[in-house]
């Protein structure tokens, strides 16, 4: 198979993720402002699989790329480049963030809430958006240290089971008596942490097992199309009858249910954006995804979209609730565009990545995929 085709449509399908993710959050901001019976019900489709997906499409690259078969010193080496170096100069980020303010604005954050991030960014928790980083990383180096030792068949019972003793225990993590004192803050966070790897290493299987089947053939096709289409479509049915979930809290609601919506919407991502043209957009959110899903909220890039696009849109007479959300897509995607920049020829060191110059435009090969899969 094209080498340059599978890429594409992975991808794609990270930035129709990225994307979701963003819509997930405006919603949850445009509710406390306007509360549109359609908020709800939109936020719980995207929550259904929007997390999942990165992580079944890495699982999908570790087994195109081979990685089991390759040092391990190596793969931690990589891994932590990519995923917690960024993690770490995020987290510092955030952390200034909060502490100015905590000096400009006493009402919204106070000195004493610092130990609580501090606490999540050294135990990997992670602040805000940041929890997947160390997740996946927990997750990819877990899962590619059993696999050396175990065949496909040990690795289903294996995954299958630590997934089931992460559900059961789930409600265990909820629990209040966490943030009671620094002592048990840090041992609730540890747990937490830990639960994330292991439940993303029941979805890192899934893309890796299905890798073969997901990259079968390349010529695009209605049918494929429209079995990704239907995909999501059960997913839109399903998610109702489960409720509210959250991959980052470990809220699960039915565990099967939940499973299936997260499989059946991950896959409906790929094989929709296998089967159809190729998007700029799309692309754009996809490779870019790691500094995108890290400053849109904390950058404050949605906060001043939200109060940019209605202070704007006082000024229109037709169409206003259309117009209003363009205006969000519009001027939230050239800000990001902007960051994304500054971090792709200033900061890249920030984020794992070489010089700009030691990159060659559109050779992107799988393995560097592998390594920036968020």
């Amino acid at each position: 198979m094209d080498s340059k085709n599978r890429i594409t449509y992975l991808d794609m399908a990270k930035g129709a993720g990225i994307i979701l993710m963003i819509t997930g959050h405006l919603t949850g901001s445009l509710q406390t402002i306007d509360d549109k019976p359609y908020f709800s019900p939109l936020y719980q489709f995207i929550s259904s699989f929007h997390m999942p997906l990165f992580f079944i499409i890495s699982g999908i690259l570790l087994r195109l790329t081979k990685e089991e078969e390759k040092e391990m010193g190596l793969i931690v080496y990589r891994k932590a480049r990519t995923l917690l170096l960024p993690y770490a100069s995020f987290s510092l980020l955030y952390f200034t963030i909060n502490v100015c303010t905590c000096i400009f604005q006493p009402q919204l954050l106070q000195f004493s809430d610092l130990w609580r991030f501090f606490i999540y960014s050294v135990t990997l928790r992670g602040v805000s958006v940041l929890w997947f980083l160390p997740a996946l990383f927990l997750g990819e180096i877990l899962f590619l240290r059993c696999r050396k030792k175990m065949d496909d068949r040990e690795l289903i019972t294996l995954f299958s089971v630590t997934g089931l003793l992460v559900f059961f225990f789930s409600p265990l993590l909820g629990w209040e008596g966490w943030e009671e004192n620094l002592l048990l803050m840090t041992v609730g966070a540890l747990v937490h942490t830990l639960a994330r790897g292991l439940l993303a290493c029941t979805f890192l299987l899934v893309g890796y097992l299905a890798a073969g089947v997901i990259t079968a053939g390349e010529k695009k096709s209605f049918a494929g199309f429209a079995l990704g289409a239907a995909m999501l479509g059960a997913t839109g049915v399903l998610c109702f009858f489960n409720g509210s979930v959250d991959l980052n809290y470990m809220v699960f609601g039915n565990y099967f249910l939940y499973m299936v919506c997260a499989c059946l919407g991950s896959f409906g991502v790929i094989l929709l954006c296998k089967h159809m043209f190729s998007s700029r957009l799309l692309l754009f959110y996809g490779r870019n995804s790691l500094v995108i899903m890290a400053t849109h909220m904390e950058f404050k890039v949605m906060l001043h979209t939200i109060r940019f696009s209605y202070w704007l849109n006082q000024y229109i007479t037709r169409a206003k609730e259309w117009v209003l959300y363009a205006t969000m897509a519009v001027f939230m995607t050239v800000v990001l565009m902007g960051i994304v920049w500054l971090y792709d020829h200033a900061l890249f060191f920030l984020i794992g990545k070489r010089r700009p110059e030691k990159r060659c435009k559109g050779r992107e090969t799988i393995g560097e995929q592998e390594e920036s899969v968020i």
